[in-house]
Formats: structure tokens, sequence, C-alpha cells
């Protein structure tokens, strides 16, 4: 579609995270502008509710609950397309499928848990639609509640990319559990200086002109500052300067002011912020020492924001001119380093995606259509991934194809699109996805019956490329009799005699999971008829 042509979209964006949950309504159009309708925030200390046994607490898990409840209520008057994502404190807690099931049985809102590398994307991406960052190369840094995400990014191109267990939520509990002291202050200092400093080496050849933060002690900092050092208040800090050493000298004051109550009543800060600032302020000057940042331009566009911006993105299929394929970029960069057949693999994906075309509507009818765009995308990655696994070993390189798949950092994938892609990989050969499979046991009925669909078509997709030659041009699909005919077409002087044969040996497998009976043909692309 035309940029001119892209439609305006509503979308909800939620980002559950260990301090609070925020939720942000905002309208995007073709030209990337950014329109806020409406946000909402609960604080929910995820990060205190996971117990010493590593589960969320039935109390954390019905705040959340009830909280996502009340923000689908004010989302719904908008009609608006709804994505939330958790983060650090719902990624550790053990038990975090059971409050993605019951925040779904209530609101009917999915969850979609990223992990850091995927939030520090979003982080940028979110900046990028709050700052003019055209081409300018950044560095951009996120102290959340349970994770510190950086990055070194000029716009798509990233060119460094960490997420560091340490958030001022998670510090506070652990430093400051008992009471607030000197000598806890100095331990808390001493933590995040080890954790960081291994950044001085990692970063070093990186160069960059613009260094970001975002986050809620961004902006706490940045009001504040505004307040003590320019005698004004702001409405919103995006784009407001922090010097170095003006925030040295508000890190100075918390310290030694010490406790929430006396940070409370000397700036102002509401209770919870003035609970962690303390902590999220030590991390965000130790950044600022060890990386020799001159000043932070403040954001106050974030993860949300991304998370608006990736997902109109995604729904609309924009023109890579506007906003590049993220998804696709990692598939082909990951390949790369891999060392993958890409000649095969572009093969495999083309024939898969003919595949899927023409067999969806036989196959899927029972099921929503919603999905579909998100079905070719992980149809598209775990067909140019399949063979990842041959990185490790051969023998059985399906099961490491989906390992390396749901395990490495591929931005612009969220972790169940991550799992699928690599379940996909992991059914393409061998034996098939069933609801008793260790696997498969999380997958709802309907999404046991995708993954069964895309798995075989991926597992045909290979048979019909099995000599790497390009022998087979196109495959047809006849559904007009009762056995459904496939049709390999091929060139007059290239029969693809093997790749027939290897058709025919998985057409056992391919009809149980198709629940269709099927006959498989070949036709020379010049004759009519076929064999």
């Amino acid at each position: 579609m035309p940029q001119s042509q892209l439609p305006k979209k509503t979308i909800a964006a939620i980002d559950i995270g260990t301090n609070s949950a925020h939720m942000v309504i905002a309208e995007i159009d073709h030209v990337g502008e950014m329109r806020i309708l409406d946000n909402d925030k609960v604080n929910l200390r995820l990060g205190k509710a996971i117990q010493a046994d590593g589960n969320l607490s039935d109390d954390g898990i019905q705040r959340t609950v009830e909280a996502l409840a009340h923000m689908q209520e004010i989302i719904r008057p908008f009609q608006a397309t709804v994505r939330a994502v958790a983060t650090h404190a719902t990624r550790e807690a053990k038990n975090h499928r059971r409050l993605l099931r019951e925040v779904e049985r209530t609101s009917g809102i999915k969850i979609e848990i990223i992990d850091g590398i995927e939030e520090a994307r979003l982080v940028f991406l979110g900046m990028r639609y709050g700052l003019a960052l055209n081409n300018i190369p950044c560095l951009g840094v996120d102290v959340g509640g349970g994770s510190t995400e950086i990055i070194v990014a000029k716009d798509d191109e990233i060119k460094f990319v960490s997420s560091i267990k340490l958030g001022a939520v998670t510090l506070t509990d652990r430093f400051f559990k008992t009471s607030y002291s000197d000598l806890a202050f100095e331990a808390l200092k001493d933590h995040v200086h080890a954790r960081l400093a291994p950044l001085q080496q990692e970063m070093s050849g990186l160069s960059y002109d613009r260094t970001l933060a975002s986050s809620g002690t961004a902006k706490a900092i940045a009001f504040l500052h505004a307040k003590l050092f320019g005698n004004a208040s702001m409405s919103d800090p995006n784009g407001y300067v922090l010097p170095r050493e003006d925030l040295f000298k508000i890190g100075s004051l918390f310290a030694s002011l010490m406790t929430p109550q006396k940070i409370r009543e000397a700036t102002g800060l509401d209770h919870s912020r003035a609970e962690i600032i303390l902590a999220g302020t030590a991390i965000l000057e130790e950044l600022t020492r060890l990386l020799d940042v001159k000043e932070w331009v403040v954001t106050s566009f974030g993860l949300r924001e991304g998370l608006v911006a990736d997902t109109f993105y995604r729904a609309t299929d924009a023109p890579a001119g506007e906003l590049p394929d993220i998804q696709w970029h990692s598939v082909l960069q990951f390949a790369r380093r891999l060392g993958l057949n890409q000649v095969h693999a572009a093969k495999v994906k083309l024939l898969a995606l003919r595949l899927y075309h023409q067999l969806a509507p036989l196959c899927l009818k029972a099921l929503s259509n919603d999905s579909a765009d998100a079905d070719i995308k992980t149809l598209k990655a775990s067909s140019y991934l399949r063979e990842a696994g041959k990185f490790i070993s051969n023998p059985h390189y399906h099961r490491h194809s989906q390992y390396l798949i749901s395990n490495s950092r591929l931005p612009g994938f969220t972790e169940s699109e991550r799992q699928l892609t690599g379940l996909i990989a992991r059914f393409q050969r061998k034996g098939l996805p069933s609801a008793d499979h260790p696997d498969c046991i999380d997958l709802s009925s309907n999404d046991l019956k995708r993954l069964s669909f895309l798995a075989g078509i991926l597992r045909l997709a290979a048979a019909l490329d099995r000599t790497r030659q390009s022998r087979v041009d196109d495959i047809e699909v006849d559904a007009s009799g009762h056995v459904v005919k496939l049709t390999l077409v091929h060139s007059s002087d290239r029969p693809p005699d093997v790749e027939l044969l290897k058709s025919r040996l998985e057409q056992s497998s391919l009809e149980k999971s198709w629940d269709l009976e099927l006959s498989f043909h070949t036709r020379s692309a010049n004759s009519k008829g076929s064999v």
C-alpha cells in the first residue's frame, strides 16, 4: 500500500513492568505522527509480589488481573487494537503462565512476554517517535524496575543492545529491605558498579551523538531538576536536557535525605517513586560515569509508544522505506551468522508461502483468520531458519533448530513468536505435534492446530527442494474433488523425481496434520497434463 494511503489506526499499548502497569491509547498515521488519546497507570509492584519459591503471589496476580480489566474498560470506547507486553518481573516468575491465563480469561487481553533485548528495541523505537532522531547515532537507556536496557542505534541499525538485571525496584528490595542506611547504600553502589563496569569494554568502540534516557526514574529526575534549577514546572519532560553534573547533585541530594519519607517531603515525589528513586538514580549515575555521558536528553516516549508504532507497522504492512521489516532483517542476520544456505532457504520459504495461501482456506477454515499475517511472518522465519540446528549438529538438527530459534536474540520477535517459530522448525521433520508432547502442553487446541498446519507446510516445502536445485518451480493445489491434488510444476528438462518421491514419503504425516486426503503429481510448465 502506498505510504499516502496508509490508514490511521488507534492502538492501545499496555506495559506490565516490575513496578507498575502503564497503558497508552494512541492514534498513529502514515507519516508516523502519533497522537496520545488517553493513558492510565497502576502501581502493581510485581517485583515484591514474587515469593521465595519464585512464584507470583495470589494477591499480585489478582491485582494485575483487576488492573488490566479496568484498563480494558477504558480502552473499549476507542475500539482500539490492544497489545500488551510483560517484562522483567513477569519473565522471572515461575507461574507467569497462570497470570497470562487469568488476565485473558477476565479481560480478553493476551499478554506477550518479551525479553530484555526486544524491550530495548521497542524502547528505542518509542524514543524515535518522541524526538527528532533521523540519521543520528544514539545511546538509549531505560532504567526499569527489574532491569536496565541499553541500546546504541542509528535509525533501524542496531549496533549494540544489552539488558542487565539491575532495576530500581529489585535493588531497593535487596539492599533496603530492613532499613535505609549509609552502609546499605554503599553496598548498593558497589553492586551497581560491579554489574555495569563490563560495559566500558563492551562499548569502547561505539560512538553516538545523542544520549537518551527514558523510564520513570529519568522523568522524575527531569521534573525535579526543572523545579530546583530552573524554578519551573513541566507537564511533559520529553526532550528535557539533564546535564551530567546536575544529575550528580540531585543524586547527592537523594543520598543525604536517604529515606523515602524525607525524599518525598523535600521533593514532592509520590510515595511509590520516592521509595525507589535512590536506587534508580544510582544506576543512571553509574552509567553516566562509565560511559562518560555529558548530558542526558530525557524522553517521555519509550516502551509503550514503541509498542504502538511496532503494532501499527505490523498491521498495515508498511513499505520498507517507512519502517524496515525488523523481523525479517533479524532472520537474515541470524541466517548469515549461522552460515545457512540462503539460496535453499529462500526457495523453501517461497514454496511454503505458496502452499500456505492455497491450503489455509481448506485447513484453517474453522479458525479465525485474524492471525493470518502473524502465521505468514512466522512461517517465513521458520522456513528460512529450519536448518539452523545444523550449526550445532546434523543429527537431530530439527531439535537444535528449535532451541536456537527459541533462545536467540531476534529483534522484532516476542517470546511467543520465537517459541512458535522454533516449534514449526522442530516438527517439520520426524514426529508430529500432539497435545501430550512436552513441547506442546501449553498450547491451546487452536494453537496446536495452527502448529500442525504450519509445520506440515514446512515439511512439504523442504521436500519440494530436497535436491537443492530448485527443480520445482511452483506447486498447484486442486481441491475440487474428494482428494486434494498437489501438482509439482517443473521445467521440461528438470523433472523433480527426487522431490516427488520425498513428498509422497511425507504424505501420511501431511494427511494427519491437515486432515485431508492427498495425491501428488507432476507437470511440466509447458504442458497441461500431470503424471
